[in-house]
């Protein structure tokens, strides 16, 4: 599939100059039965954005004009002093047939009419028409050259009755009058207000989509230091976190594993919180969550000590509350990731047990992790991105990236894949802003430095 086409900077229109405004809705109406300027968007602009498109310029059976969707169909501007001076004609008096008739003649062919007693005269029916000093003026957009010349070409070919010539006949206009003029329009929507306010002033009224605009998304990406101080603080909660998580699964190694030659064996734990961001509050650990998993009653089995030694003390041997497997090693969806968002679930699901899931307190409480921040020590992997956005989370901040198994453009980044993360995979129903935590550099902040220093050191010694 070839790569888009530029848009053109301008395309050649046709226009209609100072439209009698009477007939300028039903106009509009018509013109868009048989030349919408929606449909006129495509994939890719024609070869020639000022000349028609040829036989080469057809795809699958339809024309490929250039974009003419950003543009709107009227535009209102103020009058010239010609336009004005044609209007400004001396008022005429108008009378209809029955008014030129004479008294004589009314009698005689009304006869005694006149003398009935319920019979009403008749109101005088002149009127004055009043010259139209109106100091605006209204042109309409017919369409793009391309697309009306092939309009044109096509009515001439099938000898249809329905085409732009029948129906500016209808409103006394005519493609050859001398208000239907071609005129080069912008071929793109506004990039900027200005650019906006100008164009709309000078040349044609135009849409404009600010949201895609660079300066918009350069506003998007900026953050306050309020924003950078709760994001900071955010990772210092996940690496507490991380910590938290490996000192689990050491004190499980210790309780579960006797032998004197036993090896310290190291399982990589990512530190995951979620915040309040209205409140700075955090909503969840996944340490906490790992936590509640459940630990059944297993005994404890010293490999130093004789079978003996076993079958002696075996009623007698103590027996701890712990995991058999570590709940992160024995299940792979038993994450960091999803444990914390677990968390969330669970409270929300011990509020809708306190006051019941037809209560306003359940009803309008928190849906998942809805507008929470999530503050992760190492980048997620792609299927708990995935699950994030399931979550609809606001806003994803991570330190170390993870070239790997990245879900959040770690894996792009590493390969020649497009770099596209989970959290902006175009079809998805949610999107959300994904941070990570620069690890060359600190701006001169110590603390900062500190924090980085100590979230590479803990994946340094553990992921490795």
């Amino acid at each position: 599939q070839s790569e888009e086409e530029p848009v053109p900077e301008w395309i050649d229109c046709y226009i209609i100059v100072n439209i009698d405004p009477k007939c300028c809705g039903s106009l509009v109406r018509e013109l868009n039965a048989i030349l919408p300027l929606r449909s006129q968007s495509t994939s890719r602009a024609s070869p020639d954005a000022h000349s028609p498109p040829s036989a080469d310029d057809r795809l699958d059976g339809h024309v490929i004009f250039p974009k003419a969707d950003h543009l709107k169909r009227i535009r209102r501007r103020t009058a010239t002093s010609d336009e004005i001076s044609a209007r400004a004609k001396p008022e005429t008096t108008i009378s209809n047939d029955n008014a030129a008739v004479t008294q004589d003649e009314k009698k005689s062919t009304n006869g005694d009419e006149d003398n009935h007693p319920n019979k009403r005269p008749k109101p005088n029916k002149n009127r004055k028409q009043k010259a139209d000093t109106s100091p605006w003026s209204l042109d309409i957009l017919v369409g793009s050259v391309a697309a009306v010349d092939c309009s044109l070409q096509e009515v001439y070919q099938t000898n249809s009755t329905r085409s732009l010539s029948s129906i500016l006949e209808k409103y006394n206009l005519s493609i050859q009058g001398s208000n239907y003029t071609r005129r080069s329009l912008p071929g793109r929507p506004a990039h900027t207000r200005e650019e906006l306010d100008q164009w709309n002033k000078s040349v044609w009224p135009t849409l404009f989509f600010e949201e895609q605009t660079d300066k918009y998304k350069e506003d998007q990406l900026a953050l306050t230091t309020e924003e950078v101080n709760m994001m900071k603080t955010g990772m210092q909660e996940a690496l507490n976190d991380a910590r938290m998580g490996q000192q689990q699964y050491k004190q499980w190694n210790d309780a579960i594993i006797y032998s004197e030659e036993k090896m310290e064996i190291l399982l990589p734990i990512t530190g995951v919180v979620v915040m309040n961001p209205v409140t700075g509050s955090i909503v969840s650990r996944s340490s906490e969550e790992r936590q509640l998993q459940s630990m059944p009653e297993i005994e404890i089995v010293d490999d130093t000590k004789s079978e003996a030694y076993h079958d002696e003390i075996q009623s007698t041997a103590p027996k701890i509350q712990t995991w058999s497997v570590f709940p992160d090693d024995a299940n792979p969806l038993c994450t960091p990731a999803l444990l914390a968002i677990q968390g969330v679930s669970r409270r929300e699901r011990q509020n809708a047990m306190g006051c019941g899931m037809e209560s306003d307190e359940f009803r309008g409480g928190q849906y998942l992790c809805t507008g929470y921040d999530v503050y992760l020590t190492k980048e997620p992997s792609v299927y708990e991105a995935m699950a994030l956005v399931h979550s609809r989370v606001r806003r994803v901040v991570f330190g170390i990236e993870d070239k790997g198994m990245g879900g959040l453009g770690g894996v792009a980044n590493s390969s020649d894949r497009q770099n596209t993360g989970i959290h902006s995979l175009p079809g998805t129903n949610h999107h959300y802003r994904a941070f990570r935590l620069n690890m060359e550099s600190s701006e001169g902040r110590d603390d900062l430095l500190v924090l980085i220093e100590s979230i590479r050191e803990h994946h340094n010694k553990h992921d490795s």
